[in-house]
């Protein structure tokens, strides 16, 4: 909730301040548009997240670390929610250094953005160990377990593209192994098709709870 409430804070002044008018004249304005329909799309997830959360937590038993075949533990939970806020912070990240004009305020979104990064990317070899040793819930039908590797297959690909992209890795020179406009080609597609795929599970995950009453949702909440 406090993630998502400083993505779209940040987003608000900069249409506030003149970044993103300065932006469109400067030829971006395709990313400008991204950046506020994120700035909506985190607003209403924002107040969803607050209508719904505490219906959820009510009348909550004990949760314990280890996976059941039924529900998630609290490590997979920590887990999961962990690379979802850190990636909610990532994409409009990437996206201001795409606006912004060079300078000190652009480095900082550009380092920051590494850092968050390489975060989802330990979270990420760190949820498939954990998965490895504690199984878990299995996917309700085939489109979510290939969608849900398909989430795996691009927390692991978008860090490996974008430090390839910027050719180093918070400070420390790494060797070009990829051509910069493919790497920034396939850093740009492939945030896209997260973004999509990001955006399917969730709606499964909506339809299944407020549809079809299946809380699948408790799963991965208290």
């Amino acid at each position: 909730v406090v993630a998502l409430f400083f993505n779209v804070w940040s987003i608000w002044l900069a249409v506030d301040d003149g970044t993103f008018a300065a932006a469109t004249v400067a030829g971006h304005g395709l990313q400008v548009v991204s950046l506020q329909a994120m700035g909506v799309a985190g607003a209403v997830a924002l107040l969803g997240m607050l209508l719904l959360l505490p219906a959820q937590w009510r009348d909550a038993g004990p949760v314990v670390a280890g996976n059941r075949a039924v529900t998630w533990g609290q490590a997979a939970r920590l887990l999961h929610w962990s690379s979802a806020v850190l990636m909610l912070c990532a994409l409009p990240m990437g996206l201001f250094v795409t606006v912004l004009p060079q300078g000190a305020i652009r480095a900082e979104f550009r380092d920051g953005h590494i850092g968050v990064g390489l975060a989802v990317l330990a979270l990420l070899i760190a949820r498939l160990a954990w998965q490895a040793a504690s199984r878990g819930p299995a996917s309700p039908g085939l489109a979510a377990r290939i969608n849900k590797w398909l989430l795996y297959a691009l927390l692991l690909a978008l860090p490996l593209t974008g430090l390839a992209l910027s050719g180093d890795m918070l400070g420390v020179p790494l060797p070009a192994t990829i051509a910069a406009p493919a790497a920034r080609l396939g850093h740009q597609g492939l945030s896209a098709l997260f973004i999509a795929a990001f955006a399917a599970h969730a709606g499964a995950v909506i339809w299944h709870h407020f549809a079809r009453r299946e809380p699948l949702i408790r799963r991965m909440l208290r």
